[in-house]
């Protein structure tokens, strides 16, 4: 049988806001994460126990059969899924646990036996499949067995927030098997608990709590959540928009749980307005309140050109992050690691011109992602100089050919938010493809990728990656440029001088804003063509001083 269970996200209820038929016991904002389970273990058990005059204080003082429970998550927690969870509840006794022993939960009632997917911060809700009736006015304290019999060791478990009691009142047990034998007995372990019976009346409005009402600079990728108020709700109606009240995104969708995710990514800079109505089995909860929230500003660069030559002295530069993951269909982004993408001296010549570099040797993948960028006309294009070399060699190193047989090298353009193959818009391999990856000369090239079909928001990615340990590759790409295909560089100002120490000539320049490059012509005589004999990152040229006479021509790119 499938079960329910249902997160409510927020700040503690206070007793005093708790509608009819609801009933917390517990007040303090202490964390332990042992009671009722422990995650990061395979297996364990818990007991625990709220004394009767605790519940008749919280308004419990008649008997009542209990339909749900619920403990409040204090870490951030989506879907920590645990599976074969077993909740008892029975009476207990005792002013206190004596001991530390296993309790069998023979002679109490199985109300509980399910998978729990742990949410939070926030109020976890757990419906019973079987409801318990309990009278506090019989002197017996209402006691819970709970038993986590997974077999899974999950790390990050989920904190609980408790209040230490002047009496042992909590009993854990955990490991890499099941145990029955001792525990370890606590007065600060047990946990805050929410405690529903059936309401009498229709439920009260909820809160938001993601995002809080009128809160600014939410994500566009954000998932509503808001928390009940009692009243023991089965469902919920809501309203999202940009109109007011709000309609044209979602209009009265019925849903059970307490979050929601939206169908699309929310626009940036942009006000929202949503609403919820609690449903119970009795009505609709009345004059529910409107709440609303403004996006975050739009972080994406729109000035053009833009220009990153990866020369700064951190790696990843600004607004760039490098991945672990393969080219396969959906993408799914790893961490970064240091030991693929970074900085490197382009084409492994010592100096300032610096590149984005991996080093492909074996079985490895990686991606480096742009910042998100903005574009609006049809005719920019993406730039970027792109080499492979043996691991540590310049295009002059012995052996002077690499051999990259089973590698691939790929770019991707997406719509800055997720990643598939479908995004891939060139692809470079020894395989069969248009672009073959050996063709790519040691020295570099310039790759140049128009975006038409790609305005709006977007980055670029670039992969690189094998299969197999054999060859050992650098892959560099340096000078990513981003603007109008017929962008007009101003020409370089030169100047001529004389190097000090050996009198040769030496040709230099001032930097060009957003130059990819500078082309270096040459000729015997003005009066006939120039031609290309050199591009560099650099501003300065010394020419071969044993040359008479020779005519020079800088442009930028």
């Amino acid at each position: 049988m499938k079960k329910n269970i249902i997160l409510l996200i927020g700040l503690m209820i206070g007793l005093s806001s708790l509608f009819a038929g609801d009933y917390i016991i517990g007040t303090d904002d202490d964390t332990q994460n042992k009671v009722p389970m422990y995650g990061n273990a395979n297996y364990g058990w818990s007991k625990f126990f709220y004394k009767n005059d605790e519940l008749m204080a919280a308004g419990f003082n008649s008997p009542q059969t209990i339909e749900r429970i619920a403990f409040y998550v204090t870490n951030e927690k989506t879907d920590y899924v645990t599976t074969d969870q077993r909740v008892y509840m029975g009476v207990f006794y005792d002013a206190q646990y004596a001991n530390a022993s296993y309790q069998s939960p023979s002679g109490h009632t199985q109300v509980f036996s399910g998978t729990v997917s742990w949410n939070g911060p926030g109020w976890q809700e757990i419906i019973l499949d079987t409801p318990y009736t309990f009278d506090p006015t019989s002197f017996w304290h209402l006691q819970i067995l709970w038993e986590d019999r997974d077999g899974v060791r999950l790390g990050g478990p989920p904190s609980f927030q408790t209040t230490s009691t002047s009496f042992y009142s909590a009993v854990y047990k955990n490991g890499t098997t099941w145990s029955t034998s001792n525990g370890s007995r606590s007065r600060d372990y047990r946990p805050n608990i929410w405690l529903m019976t059936a309401p009498d009346a229709p439920p009260p409005p909820a809160t938001a709590t993601l995002p809080i009402n009128a809160a600014q600079d939410v994500s566009i990728e954000t998932t509503l959540r808001w928390e009940h108020n009692g009243g023991m709700p089965n469902s919920y109606m809501l309203w999202v928009g940009t109109d007011n009240p709000p309609s044209n995104i979602i209009n009265g969708e019925s849903v059970s749980n307490p979050r929601y995710t939206l169908p699309e990514r929310l626009e940036y800079d942009t006000e929202y307005f949503w609403k919820v109505i609690p449903i119970n089995d009795i009505a609709p909860a009345m004059n529910c309140p409107i709440w609303s929230f403004r996006t975050e500003p739009d972080p994406s660069i729109v000035d053009f050109p833009y220009l990153e030559t990866f020369d700064g002295s951190t790696f990843p530069p600004d607004g760039w992050t490098h991945h672990t993951g393969a080219l396969s269909d959906p993408i799914t982004l790893g961490g970064t690691n240091s030991s693929q993408w970074s900085q490197d001296d382009w084409l492994n010549y010592s100096g300032p011109d610096k590149a984005a570099r991996i080093n492909i040797w074996g079985s490895m993948k990686g991606f480096l992602i742009s910042p998100l960028f903005k574009v609006t006309e049809e005719n920019y294009v993406m730039k970027i100089d792109a080499a492979i070399l043996r691991y540590g060699q310049t295009p002059e190193g012995n052996p002077p050919n690499y051999s990259a047989t089973d590698d691939q090298f790929a770019i991707l353009i997406g719509d800055g938010y997720t990643w598939s193959v479908a995004d891939v818009v060139r692809d470079y391999n020894n395989l069969g493809s248009e672009y073959v990856l050996n063709d790519i000369p040691m020295t570099g090239e310039t790759i140049t990728i128009s975006l038409a079909g790609h305005t709006g928001h977007l980055r670029v990615a670039f992969f690189a990656g094998s299969e197999i340990s054999n060859d050992d590759n650098d892959y560099m790409l340096n000078n990513f440029w981003i603007g109008d295909a017929n962008y007009s560089y101003p020409m370089p100002i030169v100047e001529i001088a004389e190097n000090e120490s050996t009198g040769s000539p030496v040709i230099s320049w001032n930097p060009v804003p957003f130059a990819r490059k500078y082309n270096i012509y040459k000729t015997n005589d003005p009066n006939q063509e120039f031609n290309l004999i050199k591009s560099i990152s650099g501003t300065s040229y010394s020419p071969d001083p044993t040359e008479d006479k020779a005519f020079f021509k800088i442009t930028a790119e």
